[in-house]
């Protein structure tokens, strides 16, 4: 009976409009939000608009929401934007209806400057679309009460639509769309339900986001965000490009929003270790429900925002296989040095040394063989010097991480290496060739990464869980993710996990104490952009950003000239000891650049 009340939810959605029901906003909220808005109106760039428009921070870790005067928005600004070449960078607007709007777009165009222009192709606009969440929404991923359900700003829409959400009820749905027909599926039910995974996993090749943005509608005297996604191409002159968005409503232009954009003149590297610049620093996180193998658009959106060495490419078991991956990989420009969890599982139990009258002495040699033949096929393509690797026995205790040593043993004989997901124990990881620890980077926890890397310099030291994916909030993935993994001496962050294909927040079937664990969520064999995946890619940037800036101090520090390698002894020194927990991630960022500059500056005039 129940099921059939879930599809009748489901069926009812198709018939609703695409849009939202409205958002239930008080009366006196509304008019204090239209009151504080048009006080800015007087000398606004959009006072003849039927809109007002507050640039705001993309990676706030405040919530924009529809009832909320938006914390640091600037009504009186356009929207500016620094980056790199090559790199990219977000930009966020909150918009303020002052009637009821239909189809209103934000359309790019070119902005000028010294290289030309900043091409109007190289800027995504897209929906913060707000939705319910589980009642540690934006802050944690376990459950605490699936009854409480929290207005969350996540996911990055050119479609609006895709998603339906019920204020009334505070249920949301997706569209699916097949053979030409769309239907809404359910997305709201919790542990009670009769059959419920079907509606908490939808067919996510049925899921497909616009190609392109798509008008969207304004409710009056509410807010909503829209996010841009600028990408700076590699050649382009650095210096500063500028021009103005049209703003439309109905087709008809009805403004301009301006926009600033500085190209910074260099180029970021692969991010580098903290502790050694000759190793590479390796963003990572678990994928599920698909591999770049078989989703080629995820691989490129993984590239697109610096998690170039993902748990897992997919099974590599022949030369075919490893051609395959090799050429997706290379064409996305994701590591083919570092191959993780490609070989056949090596969480394999025996006796040390093996036994032939172990349990497990067959599964053993059958390993061992697998093995074998699958690193000859992995390095006959990617050459002799790639390391790839097998997993073992999932979060294992030290009794069975113990039992793991032969097997593991005869991996690192055929060439290959191991990785596995385990607490820390102190004097038994030394034949891991890497590992994912629980618990977040901390100065306890360099501490132990520190001491396996006494033993092994070699060992990939990464982190996951604490809490495992789930918060939305842009400003924690970028802060975890980035310099407080760095700055702690890990090799890599892999949290668990990307995504799942379940999409529900209020019944995790699997495992019914932690909310939907996602970054991003599946579609389309791709996934849809939020505003903690563009976190995840600021963390990288921040991580590339303080890799270049130790690179320059180096060369400064092995100057013949005193000054230059004062300069770089100096900075050097700021990069070792910054309060990288407690700063804004913005001022780090800024003072990075423009001691990168000024170290660019110094090296060229001694040139």
């Amino acid at each position: 009976m129940k099921r059939s009340f879930c599809w009748m939810l489901a069926a009812g959605a198709a018939a609703w409009a695409w849009a939202d029901t409205p958002f239930p906003i008080a009366a006196g909220t509304a008019a204090a939000n239209r009151k504080a808005v048009e006080a800015f109106k007087g000398a606004a760039y959009w006072k003849n608009m039927p809109l007002a428009i507050a640039s705001v921070d993309p990676m706030s870790g405040w919530r924009f929401l529809p009832d909320r005067m938006p914390n640091g928005g600037n009504f009186t600004n356009g929207v500016s934007v620094i980056l790199a070449q090559g790199e990219y960078e977000n930009g966020a607007v909150c918009l303020f209806a002052f009637s009821d709007l239909k189809d209103v777009e934000i359309v790019p165009a070119n902005l000028g400057g010294p290289g030309g222009s900043f091409p109007a192709a190289n800027v995504d606009v897209k929906v913060v679309k707000t939705w319910y969440q589980q009642g540690t929404a934006w802050y944690g991923g376990f459950q605490s009460d699936v009854t409480r359900r929290i207005l969350t700003p996540e996911l990055m829409l050119h479609d609006e639509d895709l998603i339906h959400v019920d204020h009334e009820k505070k249920d949301n749905f997706v569209r699916l769309d097949a053979n030409g027909k769309s239907r809404y599926s359910w997305l709201s039910a919790t542990g009670p339900e009769v059959d419920y995974r079907p509606i908490a996993e939808p067919d996510q090749s049925k899921i497909h986001d616009a190609p392109a943005p798509k008008p969207f509608a304004l409710q009056k005297d509410c807010f909503k965000e829209i996010i841009f996604t600028f990408h700076a191409p590699d050649a382009l002159a650095g210096g500063l490009y500028k021009g103005n968005f049209a703003v439309k409503q109905g087709g008809r232009k009805v403004g301009d929003l301006p926009v600033a954009v500085r190209v910074l003149p260099f180029k970021l590297p692969k991010p580098m270790t903290f502790r050694d610049l000759n190793r590479r620093f390796l963003p990572s996180g678990y994928l599920s429900c698909q591999t770049i193998m078989d989703s080629p658009k995820l691989a490129a959106n993984l590239a697109a925002h610096g998690v170039d060495t993902a748990y897992a490419i997919g099974g590599i078991n022949s030369a075919a296989q490893a051609k395959k991956a090799k050429e997706i990989l290379e064409k996305n420009g994701l590591n083919t040095d570092t191959l993780m969890c490609v070989l056949p599982g090596c969480g394999v139990g025996t006796s040390d040394p093996v036994k032939d009258t172990d349990r497990s002495y067959e599964q053993h040699l059958s390993v061992s063989n697998q093995v074998t033949k699958a690193v000859a096929a992995i390095k006959e393509v990617f050459g002799p010097d790639v390391k790839a690797y097998g997993y073992g026995a999932d979060e294992a205790p030290p009794a069975f991480v113990r039992a793991e040593r032969a097997t593991w043993r005869e991996v690192q004989k055929a060439g290959g290496y191991t990785v596995v997901s385990t607490t820390y124990h102190p004097y038994f990881l030394f034949n891991l060739d890497a590992g994912n620890i629980p618990r977040q980077p901390r100065n306890q926890s360099r501490i132990n990464v520190d001491a396996i890397h006494a033993g092994n310099p070699d060992f990939i030291a990464a982190w996951y869980g604490d809490p495992h994916s789930g918060p939305e909030n842009p400003d924690y993935s970028r802060r975890v993710y980035g310099w407080l993994t760095w700055r702690n001496n890990y090799d890599s962050f892999c949290q668990y996990i990307i995504f799942r294909n379940d999409w529900s927040e209020f019944y995790v079937w699997k495992e019914a104490f932690l909310r939907g664990l996602m970054i991003a969520y599946p579609a389309d064999h791709d996934v849809l952009d939020t505003l903690a995946w563009e976190g995840t890619r600021e963390a990288v940037d921040d991580i590339r950003y303080g890799t270049l800036l130790k690179q320059l101090a180096e060369q400064a520090r092995q100057s013949k000239d005193v000054n230059v390698q004062y300069l770089g002894r100096a900075y050097a020194t700021w990069i070792a000891q910054v309060d990288f927990e407690r700063s804004s991630l913005d001022s780090l960022r800024m003072e990075m650049t423009d001691k990168i500059l000024r170290l660019q500056a110094a090296l060229a005039a001694k040139k």
